[in-house]
């Protein structure tokens, strides 16, 4: 197990420092039975309340700028997690994040699951191609199950659903979400259609909710813009000045927002590398989502769930959940 403890130590190490690609969510929801809400960012300080599972918790600030830690510091098999401050109805307080989840949630099965310590008592669905030309949700069971993984050399826990077909990704949900039909095929193959997932400078993608079966209501349809400029150096291409913007073409003037805070790399001097993973109407608004891939981190990536139904003035979609991708 020596090989995912130090991969995993490597990316909290890292969170200390990566402030403009650091995210929590905004609302969160208690997924133990029984959590103590504490005075101060420490196991030992004064209980504040007890919450019961499902209490719904408002974000406010990440302890030392989101630094990983243990527990309990005396015992080297302690859980590792981040202190968060939280306000609930009554109390305002601290909470260690692994006994908590984002009421909204966006995970992969069949792929190594190195934080999930158990599966979040909430609604799961996944979302898989129903034919050629659309996607649908489907509410499953979840599971997770130890396989012997090659490349960490450890047997590694491993998400899994009831489905006998595999899924394009699961959310895990607080509140319930409306199955059926959730959009027109999102997924790009490059091999396909001369379709391009990448959101490299000068490229700019289209993404709609789509329309089901005697579906003749126009919805819009919003664009991914990406601009910078490209330079050789030192044989390598450097990209400066990176945006994401979305386009309201619908809008008279057409309006826009400024993804690129979703999107900075750790690093000024880190190329971008971002891409549009998938697009569809999970929240049945009649408006675009979004799962948004990019890389601001030297040791791994992260898929980033943007929903309409979440923004706020001024927006047209907002991130609610990212989904870690950890490189070896």
């Amino acid at each position: 197990m020596r090989p995912i403890f130090l991969l995993l130590f490597s990316f909290a190490a890292l969170t200390v420092q990566a402030q403009n690609a650091l995210f929590f969510q905004e609302q969160l929801v208690v997924t133990a039975n029984s959590l103590n809400l504490r005075e101060a960012p420490d196991a030992n300080s004064k209980k504040v309340a007890s919450l019961t599972q499902g209490t719904l918790l408002q974000f406010l600030e990440a302890w030392n700028d989101g630094q990983y830690t243990q527990i309990d510091t005396t015992d080297e098999n302690s859980p590792m997690g981040r202190w968060l401050k939280v306000r609930t109805k009554n109390h305002t307080g601290w909470v260690f994040d692994v006994y908590v989840s984002g009421t909204t949630e966006l995970y992969y099965e069949n792929v190594p699951q190195f934080d999930m310590k158990s599966i979040a008592p909430l609604f799961w669905y996944g979302v898989y191609a129903r034919d050629s030309f659309s996607d649908e949700i489907r509410k499953v069971q979840v599971r997770l199950a130890e396989e012997m993984n090659p490349f960490y050399g450890a047997n590694v826990k491993m998400l899994k659903t009831n489905q006998k077909e595999p899924s394009k990704f699961l959310i895990a949900s607080h509140t319930p979400l409306t199955t059926g039909y959730c959009g027109p095929l999102g997924v790009f193959d490059p091999d396909q259609m001369f379709f391009t997932k990448a959101l490299g400078p000068g490229t700019q993608l289209s993404i709609y909710p789509g329309n089901d079966m005697n579906d003749t209501i126009v919805k819009p349809s919003y664009g991914l813009a990406a601009t910078g400029c490209a330079r050789f150096e030192e044989n390598f291409v450097r990209i400066f000045d990176y945006q994401l913007t979305l386009l309201d073409y619908m809008a008279e003037p057409m309006a826009t927002q400024d993804l690129t805070p979703w999107v900075r790399t750790e690093f000024p001097e880190t190329n971008p590398s971002v891409d549009l993973l998938w697009f569809g109407d999970l929240d049945h608004d009649n408006k675009p989502d979004a799962i948004i891939q990019d890389c601001p981190y030297e040791v791994g990536c992260r898929a980033s769930l943007f929903l309409s139904s979440k923004a706020r003035q001024g927006e047209y979609l907002r991130k609610v959940c990212e989904y870690y991708w950890p490189e070896g």
